[in-house]
C-alpha cells in the first residue's frame, strides 16, 4: 500500500508560496501537495486498496484491531457506549440483508432515503446500502414536507429510515401524494399503535430498525459492494425557486476528498486509532459525511450527541474528542458566551484574562500552537475543559468565519484551525487553510484533489486578468451531476469539466483564495443554509400592505433582514382603522404600525411556505418607494441590489444589533 501524496508533502507549506500557477492562459491554480513536477495535478486516492467508502471502512476495521467505531449516550448522566468496528460492519451487512430480502435489488438503481438525526443507525443505514451498492438519499428538517414530497416521488423512492414516530407519522399523513413510498424504517422503538393505525390505513409497512437487524442476520446475502464509479449518495440541495437539486456524488468523488483533506491535516494531527470526533453537524451535509469517512478510514472512533445543541457543551466534555469540528454560528456562539463571561468578570480576572491573551497571541502570530503556558494554565484550562480539554484539531466550514473568532479560538484553545471552502456539488471541500496559517480572511489554497481557477464576470466587473473573478473547480471531487436535471447540470459543470460555483474569488498574493462575491444574489447564512433573496422579495410583495421589498442576509449572521416600502394606500387605511392620522413618513416610525406589518409578515410567511432560514426577523420600514430616478432600480424595474444596501447599511446595522 502506498500513499499518492508528494513527499514535500510532508513539510510545511511555504505561507508566501501557497499554490502553483500552471503556464497558460487560464492561469490554474494547483496544490503544492501534488507531484506537479511530473504534471500529477491531483490525487485521487489515499492507498491503494481504498477505492470506495466502503473498502474505506474495511481497512478502518482492520488498523485500529477492531477499535471503538460509534459512541452514543443513552442519557445524560452516563458515559458514552461503543460499538465496535465489526459489530457496525455486522450490523450494516444485518441492513442491507434485510433490503434485499424485501425485494430492493442490490444495485446503483435502488434509493433508500434516511431522514435523521445524528446517531449510529445512520451511519449503519449507510454503511449496510454501500454492502450492496445501493445509493441513500439524505433527507433533512429544513426542506419541508414539500420538499420531503418532491424527492421521495422525483427518486421513486420506496422505502426511507426515519429517527422517530414523530416524522414517519408526518410522511403518513402525506402518504398520498407519495406513492412510490411503500416502507418506513423507524429507528425507534417500540412504534406506537397511532403510527400503526396509520400505515395499516395507508397500506404502508413500518416497521423498526431493530426488526430489520433481526431479519436481514436470519436471511444472509452475500454482499455486493460499491464500485469507485458508483454513486454513494444523491444529496440534495435548495434550488433558487425551492425546488432541491441532487447532487449525485460517486465513491471516487468522496475517496478522492477523503484523501485531500488528510494530505493537508495530517502534518498536524496523525486522526489515527485513539482519535475521537464529536458528531452533531448534520450528517445529510456533505461536510459532516464527508469528514466521519475519511474518519472512519483512519480508524477513529465517532461519538454522537444527544440530538440537542444545548446538551452539546456536556457531550463534548464526557466524549473528550480530539477532532472538533464547527462552523461559524456555533464558533461565534462559544464566542459570545465566553467573552459574555469575562466581560462580566471582575477587574482582576477581566485584566488577567486579557494579558493572558495579549501574552499568548505573540506565539499565535508565529504560528506556533500550544497548551502548556502560564496562560494556559491560570486561566485557558477552564475554557479548554469546556469542550473536553483534549481537542488537537478543529475545522470550521459552510460559512466564512469572522477573523477575531478564527484568532481567538487558536489562542484559547492553543489548536490548529482549518478553515475550508466547497459546496456540495465538489464532494466537500475544494480549499483549506493550511497548517501553520497564522493569517485570516482566505479559505485556503486548493486542495490537491482538484485544480482551481477563476472566470471573468463582466457584468459585475470581475475579471480573470485581474485574479478576481467566478471560482471554478475541475478534478477527482466534481460531483456527476444533478439528478434527473441535465439543464441544471449543463448550467454548473462547463464542456471541458469546469465546475462553475456561482461564488466570486480573488486570488492573493500568497496564492489563496478570498470569496469576494456571490454570483446571482444568492447567499449563505451562518448556519450554512443557501437564501435567494428574489424568491423572499417576491412572496413579501404579495401582500397588499407591501409594496416594495429588498431581503438582505450575511454569512456571518444566522437571519435574514428586510428594507420594506409599504404600500402607501393601505397603510393608510390600516392607520385610519387605529385612528391614527400622520404622513407617510411618521407612519413608517409608528410602533403600532410596525405591528401590523409584522403580523402581516408572519402570515406572508406561511402563504408563501417560507422555510425557516428565508423568513424576515426585522425589517425597516422606508416612505420613499425605489425608483429608477432615486437610483434604486434598474431600467428593467429591478432592485439594485448593492446599491440598496450601501443606502440603507444603517438601516441593516441597526437590526442586527437588534436580533443579537
Amino acid at each position: 500500500m502506498t500513499e499518492q501524496i508528494n513527499p514535500s508533502a510532508r513539510k510545511i507549506v511555504d505561507l508566501d508560496r501557497q499554490s502553483i500557477v500552471l503556464d497558460g492562459e487560464e492561469r490554474i491554480h494547483v496544490s503544492t501537495l501534488c507531484d506537479y513536477g511530473n504534471k500529477e495535478y491531483t490525487i485521487s486516492k489515499l492507498y491503494d486498496d481504498v477505492s470506495t467508502l466502503y473498502e474505506g471502512f474495511l481497512r478502518g476495521e482492520r488498523v485500529s484491531n477492531d477499535g471503538s467505531c460509534l459512541g452514543w449516550r443513552p442519557d445524560g448522566n452516563s458515559p458514552y457506549q461503543w460499538m465496535s468496528y465489526s459489530q457496525v460492519r455486522t450490523k450494516a451487512h444485518f441492513f442491507g440483508s434485510a433490503l434485499v430480502q424485501k425485494g430492493f435489488a442490490p444495485s446503483n438503481d435502488t434509493t433508500i432515503g434516511i431522514f435523521s438525526q445524528n446517531r449510529p443507525e445512520w451511519v449503519i443505514s449507510d454503511l449496510g446500502c454501500m454492502t450492496f451498492s445501493m445509493v441513500t438519499a439524505p433527507l433533512y428538517s429544513t426542506l419541508g414536507p414539500k420538499g420531503y414530497e418532491y424527492i421521495i416521488n422525483l427518486t421513486s423512492m420506496k422505502l426511507i429510515v426515519v429517527d422517530d414516530l414523530e416524522k414517519a407519522s408526518n410522511l403518513l399523513s402525506q402518504i398520498d401524494k407519495m406513492p412510490t413510498l411503500t416502507h418506513i424504517v423507524i429507528m425507534d422503538s417500540p412504534i406506537s399503535d397511532q403510527v400503526k393505525g396509520q400505515a395499516k390505513e395507508a397500506n404502508i409497512e413500518v416497521i423498526s430498525f431493530e426488526e430489520m437487524l433481526t431479519l436481514g442476520e436470519s436471511n444472509l446475502q452475500d454482499p455486493k459492494p460499491c464500485k469507485p464509479e458508483d454513486m454513494a449518495v444523491i444529496r440534495f440541495t435548495s434550488g433558487t425557486t425551492g425546488v432541491p437539486k441532487g447532487a449525485m456524488t460517486t465513491h471516487r468523488n468522496l475517496v478522492a476528498n477523503v484523501a485531500a483533506i488528510y494530505s493537508l491535516i495530517n502534518r498536524v494531527h496523525a486522526c489515527e486509532p485513539g482519535s475521537v470526533s464529536i458528531s452533531y453537524l448534520p450528517l445529510a451535509h456533505t461536510y459532516e459525511h464527508t469528514l466521519e469517512a475519511m474518519l472512519f478510514l483512519r480508524g477513529c472512533s465517532v461519538g454522537f450527541f444527544r440530538g440537542d445543541v444545548k446538551t452539546l457543551v456536556n457531550d463534548m466534555q464526557v466524549l473528550k474528542p480530539d477532532v472538533f469540528p464547527s462552523v461559524p454560528r456555533l464558533a461565534n456562539r462559544l464566542y459570545d458566551k465566553i467573552m459574555g463571561g469575562v466581560n462580566s468578570a471582575s477587574f482582576i480576572k477581566r485584566n488577567l484574562f486579557n494579558l493572558a491573551y495579549w501574552l499568548k497571541s505573540g506565539d499565535s502570530q508565529k504560528g506556533i500552537l500550544r497548551t502548556d503556558t502560564w496562560s494556559d494554565y491560570l486561566v485557558f484550562n477552564k475554557v479548554q475543559a469546556l469542550l473536553g480539554g483534549k481537542v488537537k484539531w478543529m475545522i470550521t466550514g459552510s460559512a466564512p468565519i469572522a477573523p477575531e473568532v478564527l484568532e481567538f479560538f487558536r489562542i484559547v484553545l492553543g489548536v490548529q484551525i482549518s478553515e475550508a471552502y466547497g459546496q456540495t456539488e465538489t464532494a466537500a471541500a475544494t480549499t483549506c487553510t493550511v497548517p501553520g496559517e497564522t493569517q485570516a480572511g482566505h479559505v485556503g489554497p486548493p486542495l490537491p484533489c482538484n485544480m482551481m481557477k477563476v472566470v471573468d464576470i463582466p457584468e459585475m466587473g470581475y475579471f480573470a486578468a485581474e485574479g478576481k473573478g467566478e471560482v471554478c473547480s475541475k478534478g477527482e471531487n466534481i460531483f456527476k451531476g444533478y439528478y434527473k436535471n441535465q439543464e441544471k447540470t449543463d448550467e454548473t459543470i462547463d464542456a471541458d469539466g469546469w465546475l462553475h460555483s456561482g461564488d466570486v474569488g480573488q486570488w492573493l498574493p500568497n496564492g489563496t483564495l478570498k470569496i469576494i462575491d456571490r454570483m446571482k444574489h444568492i447567499y449563505k447564512l451562518a448556519q450554512g443554509e443557501y437564501v435567494a433573496p428574489e424568491k423572499i422579495e417576491t412572496v413579501l410583495s404579495r401582500s397588499n400592505l407591501i409594496a416594495q421589498a429588498f431581503v438582505y442576509g450575511e454569512s456571518l449572521k444566522a437571519s435574514n433582514v428586510a428594507i420594506i416600502v409599504p404600500d402607501e394606500e393601505e397603510l393608510q387605511r390600516i392607520a385610519k382603522g387605529k385612528n391614527i392620522n400622520e404622513s407617510m413618513q411618521d407612519l413608517c416610525k409608528n410602533e403600532a404600525i410596525r405591528e401590523a406589518i409584522k403580523t402581516e409578515l408572519a402570515n406572508v410567511h406561511k402563504a408563501g411556505n417560507l422555510c425557516g432560514f428565508e423568513k424576515v426577523w426585522d425589517f425597516s420600514l422606508q416612505p420613499e418607494q425605489f425608483s429608477i430616478e432615486n437610483g434604486l432600480l434598474t431600467p428593467t424595474m429591478k432592485n439594485k441590489r448593492v446599491t440598496i444596501k450601501e443606502r440603507f447599511q444603517p438601516e441593516i446595522d441597526d437590526m442586527y444589533s437588534r436580533l443579537q
